[in-house]
């Protein structure tokens, strides 16, 4: 298997589906006699023992440099604002300033943030064969510099009497055979992320709250999802 991000023939990491900061953040770590439970469409209750099940995980492999030292900033940049957004708690409708999220190098820490959205989505392109030109994706990560068509929309979705994390499915809209626009939600607790491919040319509702790092880094609007 070839690692999908820069061709290597050694792909033989494989990236959590949820990152594992994340889950580690909300359930600690999780053992055989305290596990956590594993929900998909197909399966309910499966216990997960460890943060390194290979459950938690998309079955598409990676090489070993593209899933730690070629992208970790990105993961670094993403677990930093996932807990300060889910520390701070901002109320839907409301605003934040990047600023405060990275004081230092704001534009950096948040393309970061873009690119480690760019790996998710680009794993959940190859593992369910969205029809999506996947060379786009590596090569914003290879390149360091944003996907053109990859928005993020922050927010939050309503409390639930359980706390979760996970992904939705990856729903997509189809214009002569291809992709306009494709919508994947990220979740950890409350704080919810709307991943979105945009063709050029589109412009759907609720991508007047998304954020692209052209747009800049000064603050970004906090949605109700």
């Amino acid at each position: 298997m070839k690692c999908w991000i820069c061709g290597g023939e050694e792909a033989a990491t494989r990236e959590h589906m949820s990152k594992a900061s994340d889950l580690r953040s909300l359930f600690g770590r999780p053992t055989q006699r305290d596990p956590l439970y594993f929900h998909t469409d197909r399966r309910c209750n499966r216990r997960v023992g460890s943060l390194k099940s290979d459950v938690l995980k998309f079955d598409h492999q990676i090489c070993l440099t593209c899933n730690s030292a070629r992208t970790q900033p990105h993961d670094l940049a993403w677990e930093h604002i996932s807990g300060w957004l889910r520390e701070r708690s901002p109320q839907p409708g409301r605003w934040f300033r990047c600023n405060r999220v990275f004081p230092y190098d704001t534009r950096r820490g948040m393309r970061n943030v873009h690119l480690y959205f760019v790996k998710a989505f680009g794993c959940l392109v190859v593992e369910g064969g969205i029809a999506l030109d996947i060379s786009e994706f590596s090569e914003a990560i290879l390149k360091g510099r944003p996907h053109p068509n990859l928005y993020l929309r922050f927010g939050r979705s309503p409390d639930m009497p359980v706390v979760v994390a996970g992904g939705s499915d990856v729903h997509a809209d189809l214009v002569d055979g291809k992709v306009a626009v494709a919508s994947w939600l990220y979740q950890v607790g409350a704080l919810t992320v709307n991943v979105i491919y945009a063709a050029d040319g589109e412009h759907r509702q609720g991508m007047e709250q998304a954020w692209h790092p052209k747009f800049g880094a000064k603050r970004l609007s906090y949605a109700a999802f």
